[in-house]
């Protein structure tokens, strides 16, 4: 189905949310003032998105193999 191996990276959705949650910890860590609580809330958000897809995920897996 894909001959480069990037090609299912840049194509997961959990890699892209993945990669906003680390981009989103380093630069609200770096703002001055910033309250620690929003940033983290946002990624508690962002991480149960990245567990909802791979659970939706697994379910299709899941589906097609039985």
């Amino acid at each position: 189905m894909f001959n480069n191996p990037f090609d299912v990276l840049w194509r997961s959705r959990k890699f892209w949310l993945a990669v906003v949650a680390v981009a989103q910890t380093v630069v609200f860590t770096l703002v001055p003032g910033f309250p620690d609580e929003v940033w983290q809330a946002i990624n508690v958000i962002l991480l149960f998105l990245i567990g909802t897809i791979a659970a939706e995920d697994m379910a299709v897996k899941l589906r097609i193999r039985n």
